[in-house]
């Protein structure tokens, strides 16, 4: 019945660089796959150790397990009793021989296999009493140690001496340390002198130092195997009752207190207690640790809890009503040992979470909501920019209509998905006050990497950019700039309408002909033909006169077609300014997600922040941002936007995987003047004019762009555009209105706009699309078919569509060494749904190797899908296929199920191929390339 032959679990031998290596050959997660619900089963590992007596031992007490048959040449092996593996506790075997019974020669390990150890290893012998005594007695229940003879007498004293000097790595009290059984056989010969037994081996210990096994062990039973006319069942009876009582007790204490892992969760932790063994055989292993190292614990977790606390006492909630809150927001995602040590309110409500937990069929994240809810008559009265009001754990991504602030993991936890669309959640209202106006919040995926617009400052010259998106939208249909291809836009002196809407190009020209053709006429008449103002696009005016923009463009387009449409999600967008102080601090302003809300202040701040970022410093008076300062001219400082944003991308996103998807907007080139004049004019070429022409030479970015570019590794180069024009002739100063239509047909008469707008429209497109890895097989240290399947982030027809626009001789899914599959297009939509799931499969060397999946057109011109270039073990990681202890998202789904399209199962969850499947010829008739 056993199903696999090869038994050994760890082997120690010297690799090809002669270092002695540990080598574990998955023998524990093959043990668990035989299982009939890991899940739920709590295994008990029990570990002999000896010699023959311990072989025969294990024949008669395990009478169903053919031990005879199943050998394996492994220093350490593993098995499983077949009369419990249906059970609830299944029994797991571990053997080998002590130590020091004979001398381990090292094998050969082959090329590649194995893991070096980090401590000074003198020997086999070394790293096997390193990993009995510190790795596998973390997990173990039972330990039978066979003295055989004197010999063995004095090997297993050297062992258990041994073992006392390493100490355990368990983390876990005393009482949960393992129970030894040792079993004295008919050879152990003493002299008249030395006490028999038991007493023998503490007076042996006691000779090196130590008085007892506790610092090592719970408790120590001895057994005399003495020769006698029963049979051996008869004779090996009492140890098998022994070993059961032991092992019940274990069972016991370890239910009590909530300890006894799943068989799942078991190959979790070896799996990193092996890493931490292999590493550290000085401090304990870490079972908190290696429970959150897919999810690691937020590192701003102290300063939000703090601040929490003081918005808390600044609308006079008191702690005792603040504790709960804390309570349950750190029992949703896992408490931190030692926060708040001052008091022992948030220790006591943590309790009483985790007893109604246990004994109720509930999630963490519903207690989570219930306390929110119970407690939203006072703690509606909070209010932060900073941290998210729901975890408490994350920064604040999002504000609801009521002004209570949430962050994208809340979004997804708390809100319910969409059909149709990867990613995208709608919370039907507030936890806090239970104000219900809805917000649809789009979550980036966690395999696919951001898109990013940065638009450069300029004043009018910013002109040139919504020539490049007006004709992005006549290059492909639907227009590719629209606020579902943007992932962050960042910005430096432009501001309202595009930056807080991501409005179409069409409404922004149509905004900007009649607000300017309005001014033009207002002022030309009241100024003795002389124009004495300038405009910059998207924000307000350089204006001699108290007329804000934003009432001229309320009147000649209606307000809401000018803030955005908050039914759905806008951009991530940041503003760059600069402060009023001495030392210009830079700062980015971001605009919050709101509810739509027609009577809210939202549109009042958008404004401010439009004037103060895209005011020229010589017209304009700073802006006062109410609560957060005075700011100016974010060109002051920082006029190329790219930099910044990818800064910023990486705050928002730390997990962020893959390039960058950028496109630039550049405000135009001047033509490079090489010569110094040789005579120099006082007044012409004085003090002011020279440091005015630094000052706007400082405006420039394309060289600021070509050193930022040039720091892209060369493969990820080709996928940050830049949408510029060179001014030849033109003015280049930052308010020449009556240049605006120049400007403008420099950018349709440059050779080459279209090509460049064609390839920016693509790449952000392509961009949408990432894969999703289904399934690993076990063995991934060759090369291997990686399963998975390409999604589309956002409305997948409109992209298809206009990717079919742009290529309609075709495309192709391709890696670095050849075809993976054909595109299909809309073939790959569900009728029910609409959501695009394309299945690919290839061949990769190994998990780390980075790979690539591309789109590409029959004239192998190709762009990269989101989240590449990247490696399957990173994509994996990302997902949590191999996590063992719960998702970030508490395992939400990214979309509306839908039965058609098979998309009930969990992406986020996924299981290794057993064994019998992991070969190449299962894969079918799909295309297949080596990544």
């Amino acid at each position: 019945m056993q199903n696999t032959k090869d038994i050994g679990w760890l082997d120690v031998g010297v690799r090809e660089d002669s270092r002695l290596a540990v080598l574990d050959h998955g023998r524990l997660q093959r043990v668990v796959d035989d299982l009939s619900d890991p899940d739920n089963q709590c295994p008990s590992l029990c570990v002999f150790l000896g010699g023959n007596a311990k072989s025969h031992a294990l024949q008669q007490i395990y009478t169903l397990n053919n031990i005879k048959r199943h050998v394996s040449e492994a220093q350490i092996k593993l098995r499983y009793d077949i009369a419990s593996l249906e059970s609830r506790r299944p029994v797991l075997l571990a053997d080998g021989n002590i130590p020091r019974l004979k001398q381990s020669l090292a094998k050969r390990l082959d090329a590649g296999m194995g893991l070096p150890v980090s401590w000074d290893s003198h020997s086999t012998d070394r790293i096997l009493q390193v990993l009995w005594s510190r790795l596998i007695f973390v997990f173990t229940d039972v330990v039978c140690i066979f003295i055989d003879d004197t010999s063995g007498l004095k090997d297993a004293v050297q062992f258990l001496v041994d073992s006392l000097q390493l100490r355990s790595a368990s983390p876990f009290p005393p009482s949960y340390l393992p129970r030894v059984i040792l079993i004295y056989g008919p050879g152990v010969q003493t002299d008249e002198t030395d006490p028999p037994g038991i007493d023998l081996l503490y007076h042996k210990l006691q000779s090196q130092g130590y008085d007892d096994l506790s610092g090592l062990f719970s408790s120590t039973t001895s057994i005399y195997m003495q020769d006698s006319h029963l049979s051996d069942t008869a004779k090996f009876q009492r140890l098998k009752a022994v070993i059961a009582e032991q092992r019940d007790a274990m069972s016991s204490i370890r239910q009590e207190y909530q300890a006894s892992p799943s068989a799942t969760h078991l190959t979790a932790l070896f799996r990193s207690a092996f890493r931490h063994t292999l590493d550290d055989i000085d401090n304990p292993f870490d079972i908190v640790q290696a429970t959150r190292e897919d999810r690691p614990v937020n590192l701003c977790l102290e300063s939000h809890l703090a601040h929490y606390l003081e918005i808390g006492l600044s609308v006079n909630i008191h702690l005792h009503e603040l504790a709960p809150s804390i309570a349950s927001a750190l029992f949703m995602d896992h408490y931190v040992p030692g926060m708040l040590k001052q008091t022992d309110l948030v220790e006591r409500c943590f309790l009483d979470l985790f007893q109604r937990f246990s004994q109720t069929v509930t999630s963490s994240a519903n207690l989570r909501r219930g306390q929110l809810r119970s407690q939203s008559g006072r703690i509606c009265r909070l209010r932060s920019n900073r941290i998210c009001l729901y975890c408490l754990l994350h920064s604040a991504q999002h504000i609801l209509a009521c002004g209570h602030t949430v962050c994208d993991l809340c979004a997804q936890v708390f809100g319910a998905p969409t059909v149709g669309l990867e990613y995208q959640f709608t919370l039907r209202g507030c936890l806090c006050c239970l104000y219900q106006r809805p917000l649809v919040v789009d979550v980036l995926p966690p395999t696919m990497g951001p898109a990013i617009l940065a638009a450069d400052g300029g004043g009018v010259r910013g002109s040139f950019r919504w020539s490049f998106l007006f004709w992005s939208r006549n290059i492909s249909t639907p227009a590719p700039f629209k606020r579902w291809s943007i992932s962050l836009s960042a910005q430096v002196p432009h501001g309202a309408f595009f930056v807080n809407g991501a409005r179409p190009p069409s409404l922004c020209y149509f905004i900007e002909s009649r607000a300017i053709g309005h001014f033009l006429a207002k002022w030309r008449n009241g100024s003795n033909g002389s124009y004495t103002i300038a405009v910059t696009i998207r924000g307000s005016l350089m204006r001699p006169s108290k007329m804000p923009l934003e009432k001229i463009v309320v009147f000649l387009v209606p307000r809401g077609m000018i803030l955005p449409d908050h039914d759905a999600q806008a951009p991530k967008v940041g503003v760059v300014t600069t402060s009023i102080s001495r030392d210009t601090s830079t700062f980015v302003i971001g605009n919050f997600n709101t509810s739509r809300d027609s009577g809210s202040e939202y549109g009042k701040f958008s404004g401010g922040c439009a004037r103060a970022t895209a005011a020229a410093p010589f017209f304009f008076t700073p802006v006062d941002l109410q609560g957060i300062g005075y700011f100016q001219d974010g060109g002051l400082k920082y006029n190329f936007a790219g930099e910044i944003a990818s800064q910023v991308s990486h705050q928002i996103w730390p997990r962020g995987i893959g390039s960058v998807r950028m496109l630039s907007l550049g405000t135009g080139t001047a033509q490079p003047n090489d010569q110094t004049p040789h005579f120099r004019h006082i007044f012409r070429d004085g003090f002011l004019r020279r440091g005015f022409d630094a000052w706007m030479s400082t405006m420039e970015t394309d060289s600021d762009w070509k050193k930022w570019r040039s720091r892209l590794p060369d493969s990820v180069r080709g996928d940050c555009h830049r949408l510029d024009v060179s001014l030849g002739n033109a003015p280049h100063t930052i308010d020449a209105v009556e240049a605006m239509e120049d400007y403008r047909n420099l950018v349709f008469l440059q050779v080459g706009s279209a090509r460049m707008a064609r390839d920016a429209a693509t790449t952000l497109l392509v961009s949408r699309f990432f894969f999703s890895v289904g399934s690993l097989p076990e063995n991934t240290a060759t090369p291997f078919w990686c399963r998975g399947s390409v999604r589309c982030k956002g409305p997948a027809r409109r992209v298809i569509v206009a990717l079919e626009h742009l290529y309609p001789e075709g495309l192709s899914y391709v890696s670095d060494s050849g075809l993976i599959d054909d595109f299909r297009g809309l073939d790959s939509l569900c009728a029910s749904c609409g959501c695009y799931d394309h299945s690919i499969s290839f061949l990769t060397r190994h998990l780390d190797h980075t790979v690539n999946i591309f789109i590409q057109t029959r004239s192998k011109r190709r762009w990269r899908i989101g989240g590449f270039p990247e490696s399957v073990a990173t994509l994996a990681s990302r997902q949590g296929l191999q996590s063992s202890f719960g998702h970030r998202n508490h395992g939400r789904p990214c979309r509306e199920p839908c039965y058609s399209c098979d998309v009930i199962r969990d992406p986020c969850r996924g299981k290794r191929r057993r064994r019998e499947s992991r070969g190449l010829g299962d894969v079918g008739p799909r295309k297949r390339a080596l990544a």
